[in-house]
């Protein structure tokens, strides 16, 4: 009971202290003051506290990981049940699709799924990605995305995944994940898939040159680095 008294009380000074901000525009002192509330109402009572463990056993040959960048976690947001939750250490698990996240800081092990169907959003560092549950019923992969805004009304979602396969060449067999990448262009309402250059150009046919440029310049930078080639085309396009 008492506890429930204080999470009450809590919230009645959480609303006064978000009073004064407008609903569209999260200023840093109304992130001060989400993190204020989490910190004082004790990350136990945190509503993204009930997902499973998260555990990694790989043996993996040097700079392979299931991560999206790395093992290291770093600081992001998400956003849970409607809430949001700033200043978190997460990562996230590209070949499960999980997101992951330290409720106890840098020094404890402690790692825990989020409950995917109650994740929303999230942002690491200066990505942002979204969980695309729409698409649970069309030939798209589902899960999370990384949203990127590249013109009028055009979204570009970028699905990030990785395939594991097992490495013989050491005395003891060593994992090793590939890469993948899948595009999606939300223009006019419609998801459509571009993952090559002829889909693109299909979106795109008043567009040909621009693409075709683009592809000539750029090649090196498309075997590199393919999401952030996608991003700059797509932005060119509709510069």
């Amino acid at each position: 009971m008492k506890k429930i008294q204080k999470k009450s009380l809590y919230l009645i000074l959480f609303g006064i202290l978000l009073n004064t901000y407008t609903t569209y525009c999260q200023t840093s002192n109304e992130i001060a003051a989400y993190n204020w509330f989490d910190k004082n109402l004790g990350v136990e009572a945190l509503d993204f506290e009930n997902g499973p463990a998260h555990l990694n056993f790989d043996r993996t040959i040097s700079n392979h990981n299931r991560y999206y960048i790395s093992e290291d976690f770093k600081r992001g947001s998400i956003r849970y049940n409607d809430q949001d939750y700033f200043d978190l250490l997460l990562n996230y698990d590209t070949y499960n699709d999980e997101l992951v996240v330290k409720p106890y800081g840098e020094s404890n092990t402690t790692k825990i799924n989020l409950i995917k169907n109650n994740v929303s959003s999230f942002k690491i560092g200066t990505e942002n990605f979204v969980n695309l549950k729409t698409l649970n019923s069309s030939p798209f992969r589902k899960g999370y995305y990384e949203e990127v805004l590249v013109g009028n009304n055009m979204i570009l979602y970028i699905k990030y995944y990785k395939e594991k396969k097992k490495n013989n060449k050491e005395e003891v067999d060593l994992i090793e994940f590939i890469p993948k990448h899948e595009f999606i262009l939300l223009k006019e309402n419609k998801f459509q898939p571009i993952n090559d250059k002829k889909e693109i150009l299909a979106v795109f046919p008043n567009s040909k040159r621009k693409i075709n440029d683009f592809y000539l310049l750029y090649r090196n930078l498309k075997k590199e680095n393919t999401p952030l080639f996608m991003k700059n085309l797509l932005k060119y396009i509709n510069n």
